[in-house]
């Protein structure tokens, strides 16, 4: 039976190893098993560990029984609707097909596992965005910024210039490395004054337009909207890419529009107004990019062509922000490309010492960085050529040395 988004929403899964230890240890004792679980801890923590929610009690009883006699460890909640899983990677690879031979019952449980599993251990597939192909895991993707807005919070808005000043602009990212470049008219920095439709439209539809035939052939161009009407302007102009703030659950146009549009990739971000979440802030924004998959998936989008992000900036305190990047891992459980803006975002500001946007490059990167090693595929920047550079050395020790080093003699005596 394919797995289907709702399922997948249903149980949650989430990658914990490797990852932060206290995560792990705070999880098992959500569950309310108590310091009797941390002996369990030390046991099998070293190897693997998935958070899941959402069961039956049936189906944790099951999941109990199959994976102790993998040899694997299952602690759950009083209730049994949450579990922690803590095993050798052997006993996880068997579990999924065990659940499925196991019945119908467990068969969509076992499926949610093996999107998990897959997500966590391998690259995500290519996205083929209207004929660009945009291939992960060699190395770390690279969007550049373009905003066609006069209040733009890093201070880059470009309103104002000509259309022709713009795309050469843009033009330049693509030559200094980018693989996407994003076109955006409307700000989304705080307390920012939504733009109508049609002064949005005026502003990014000359640049999409001269663009579209402006990028080199493999760059793929996006436009950055909140708007189902202003997406569907800008995909007629050749936008290969829809990026959607409000993650398909904004404008409710917006999943029609971007099912319209065969081939037309889409990013859904995270978002909400206000910074109360009811728990783990890391769960709650898995748990809201999986319902923007249940949106793609029910307006007949294949999620194939889905691309996530946690936003970072967006209903989030500093703090929260930082343990989204430190725990970004997590969301490899959605099995989804992961694209991650932190680039002068106000968090690097405070950790700077109050630097405004143009003085936030140092911290970008560092962040960037960690992003990249932490599961992070695509990097939304401001500052192309330099995140390209750092990136470049990053990747050969995230992703594996290029090729072309291997054979490189030692340069000297000093290295």
């Amino acid at each position: 039976m394919p797995l289907t988004a709702v399922d997948s929403a249903r149980y949650g899964v989430r990658p914990l190893l490797p990852g932060p230890v206290d995560v792990l240890r705070s999880e098992a004792l959500a569950l309310g098993a108590g310091p009797a679980a941390l002996p369990l801890l030390a046991r099998h923590g070293s190897q693997e560990a998935f958070a899941m929610r959402g069961l039956a009690p049936d189906e944790t009883r099951v999941l109990e029984r199959i994976f102790r006699g993998l040899g694997g460890e299952v602690l759950s909640s009083l209730d049994g609707d949450r579990v922690l899983l803590l095993g050798p990677l052997s006993a996880f690879g068997d579990l999924p097909a065990r659940l499925t031979e196991w019945g119908r019952r467990t068969e969509a449980l076992g499926a949610a596992l093996q999107e998990a599993l897959a997500g966590k251990g391998g690259a995500p597939r290519p996205v083929d965005a209207r004929g660009v192909l945009l291939r992960f895991g060699v190395r770390t993707l690279v969007m550049g910024v373009v905003n066609v807005t006069p209040d733009s919070f890093s201070g880059d808005g470009l309103a104002g210039r000509d259309a022709e000043a713009v795309v050469a602009t843009a033009v330049a990212m693509a030559e200094a490395g980018a693989d996407l470049i994003d076109v955006g008219g409307e700000s989304t920095r705080p307390h920012s004054v939504e733009v109508p439709a049609e002064e949005e439209l005026a502003r990014v539809l000359p640049v999409l337009r001269e663009l579209a035939g402006a990028l080199p052939a493999h760059v793929a161009l996006s436009v950055d909207t909140r708007k189902a009407r202003v997406a569907e302007a800008a995909i007629e102009a050749g936008v290969h890419v829809v990026n959607d703030v409000w993650g398909l659950r904004g404008d409710p146009d917006m999943p029609r529009v971007v099912a319209a549009s065969p081939g037309c990739a889409v990013v859904c971000m995270h978002n909400q107004r206000g910074t109360d979440y009811p728990g783990d802030v890391v769960e709650a924004v898995a748990a809201g990019l999986r319902e923007s998959l249940v949106v793609a998936e029910k307006a007949g989008i294949d999620t194939e062509r889905v691309i996530v992000d946690p936003g970072l900036g967006f209903g989030k305190t500093p703090a929260m922000n930082l343990e989204v990047l430190r725990r970004l891992g997590e969301l490899r459980g959605l099995a989804r490309p992961v694209l991650v803006g932190i680039s002068r975002k106000s968090t690097v500001g405070m950790l700077l010492g109050g630097a405004p946007p143009e003085q936030r490059l140092e911290g970008s990167l560092a962040l960037g960085v960690l992003a990249a090693e932490r599961g992070g595929d695509i990097l939304r920047v401001h500052d192309v050529p330099q995140t390209v550079r750092a990136l470049r050395a990053a990747d050969a020790v995230i992703r594996g040395v290029p090729a072309d080093l291997h054979d490189e003699p030692a340069p000297g005596p000093t290295g």
